[in-house]
């Protein structure tokens, strides 16, 4: 925190956080419904209780760290600790979680969420009072990632009232991913035509939006936007490209910090992919939930993060945490299968 507001501000600008601790403390009904309105009445709130800077984002940096900790007390992940201690210390999730800003609520309603998705995983699960608020703020902060977040709730309940059916689970996923394809090919020009408004964004002369040096021309071409979605969704998580590394230090810095995030999401996945593969078991229930939330949010967040790198690192962090989360409990399982596994063959 100390550092993102007296070095890091100082290197880039530290997103909309300054503009909401300078806002007239005005109350009105839109903060019940966006989450500007809602950002900018904390903030004024915050500062005009705290006055410096650095204090007014304490609560922010409490509501981020609290989600972190909230999760791995409930999936009893302690025995990760090295893993979860390098992954939720990278510089950049650092910052942008740990002043005040909606990246912080972020990081809360998604650690929230990862721990009721893997509840639901692991059989039926009543929701709590944390679990309604974190989806509450996911619907003001983040729309678009709920209507993913709520297929996979949606697929899980269903799937454990049908439980004792074998295939059903297989089945119902492909009829949810069927209809997500249908629905992107059915608002296809609808979905270009918002992507070549975005450029406006990315592109403009006005110092207070993101700017970048990327080129549009591959959302210039007519369904532009869909061609470039592959290559589009893995940059826009992963953030700068070598180029852009090899030309600016702030860059280079993020770009290391996301290869350190794939190696560390690789050798999370790498035991449950083996122990699948060695065993020849499928589980589509896992496969679909994780299909749905993964591929959902990356495709959703590629407008947002492909024209910027900087936006792209900012923005992965309000959901950074429920991957991460995710990944944890597909290892947690793995272990749990060999330990299973040894025992039976003891005996």
């Amino acid at each position: 925190m100390f550092f993102a507001i007296y070095i890091f501000s100082h290197l880039t600008k530290l997103g909309d956080t300054f503009d909401y601790l300078n806002w007239p403390l005005q109350f009105t009904p839109r903060i019940i419904y966006s989450s500007t309105a809602l950002m900018r009445f904390l903030g004024a709130l915050f500062k005009l209780i705290f006055r410096a800077d650095v204090l007014a984002c304490i609560p922010f940096m409490l509501l981020s760290f609290y989600g972190i900790y909230y999760a791995v007390d409930r999936l009893n992940l302690y025995k990760y600790a090295a893993y979860i201690l390098i992954l939720f210390s990278l510089p950049n999730f650092g910052v942008w979680t740990s002043v005040l800003g909606k990246e912080a609520v972020g990081c809360f309603f998604s650690a929230v969420i990862a721990v009721m998705l893997i509840k639901k995983l692991n059989g039926p699960y009543k929701l709590k009072l944390i679990d309604y608020v974190a989806l509450y703020l996911c619907a003001i902060f983040k729309t678009q990632y709920l209507l993913f977040i709520l297929q996979a709730l949606m697929f899980l309940t269903i799937t454990h009232k049908f439980r004792d059916k074998k295939h059903f689970p297989l089945i119902l996923g492909l009829i949810l991913i069927s209809l997500n394809i249908v629905a992107l090919y059915a608002f296809r020009d609808l979905i270009d035509e918002l992507a070549r408004g975005l450029i406006i964004h990315f592109k403009s002369p006005d110092p207070n939006l993101a700017q970048s040096t990327r080129s549009e021309a591959p959302w210039l071409v007519h369904y532009g936007f869909f061609h470039s979605a592959a290559y589009g969704m893995f940059i826009s998580f992963f953030g700068p490209t070598f180029s852009e590394m090899s030309h600016k230090p702030t860059q280079f810095l993020a770009g290391i910090e996301s290869m350190i995030m794939i190696f560390c999401f690789l050798l999370l996945l790498w035991p449950r992919l083996k122990y699948n593969l060695s065993s020849f078991r499928f589980n589509p229930t896992i496969f679909i939930t994780y299909f749905i939330v993964f591929i959902g949010i990356l495709f959703v967040h590629y407008p947002f993060g492909f024209l910027n790198p900087g936006s792209a690192i900012r923005y992965r962090c309000n959901f950074y945490a429920l991957f991460v989360l995710l990944l944890l409990y597909l290892l947690d399982r793995a272990d749990y299968a060999k330990i299973r596994d040894n025992a039976i063959l003891k005996v």
